[in-house]
């Protein structure tokens, strides 16, 4: 009898940063706030790959972007930040929010006011590891991809009794990390947007 081997994500090395970026853009084309940040379907096809490359770039800092795929290739990858240390300093801020302006176009308000939204609503009561983002291509998604990155660095973060903490941006997504201990600490949206959900996860114990 065969068994089937369980997922095991990994770092992404430089060489994979292209493949991630691509997964990403895939991975939240229909992402309802991504959707309400650049309307047009086409737009938002053609700047969803540069954004997560610009966002790749300030996060490559961390060491902390993982991947994982089951045929050798890359169907997802999210964004990390360890504890204790800030997910942008203010030159790789500001870098980034003149970047996703430049990206957006006449969309570029919808995108500072998300961006301010988080910045302002992020938890500064405990160090934390923190995830930017997850995604998985949609044709993988139910397979364990994100599971495997959560645990990833969820696991590393139970044995060493850090908490951790997101922004999920749909309720299927809230219901993937609830799974996985998280639970809702607030509902966040800007005037006419789409709700984001604030969610923090203790070690577990």
């Amino acid at each position: 009898m065969t068994t089937t081997r369980p997922l095991a994500a990994r770092k992404a090395r430089t060489g994979d940063h292209a493949a991630v970026a691509t997964a990403l853009a895939a991975a939240f084309h229909a992402d309802p706030v991504f959707r309400w940040l650049t309307p047009d379907d086409d737009r938002r096809r053609r700047i969803l790959p540069p954004f997560f490359e610009l966002a790749i770039d300030v996060f490559r800092r961390h060491d902390h972007i993982w991947c994982v795929g089951d045929d050798g290739g890359v169907a997802g990858g999210a964004l990390w930040s360890p504890a204790g240390v800030a997910p942008m300093d203010e030159v790789d801020g500001d870098r980034f929010v003149d970047g996703c302006v430049e990206l957006a176009g006449a969309d570029a308000g919808r995108w500072e006011d998300v961006i301010g939204l988080l910045d302002e609503n992020h938890p500064h009561h405990a160090d934390h590891d923190y995830l930017w983002l997850l995604g998985v291509v949609p044709d993988r998604q139910g397979r364990g991809h994100g599971s495997a990155m959560l645990r990833a660095v969820l696991d590393r973060g139970d044995r060493d009794g850090v908490p951790a903490y997101l922004e999920a941006t749909s309720r299927e997504n809230v219901r993937l990390y609830e799974r996985h201990g998280f639970r809702v600490t607030g509902e966040l949206a800007v005037t006419g947007g789409p709700s984001l959900w604030a969610m923090w996860r203790e070690p577990a114990r």
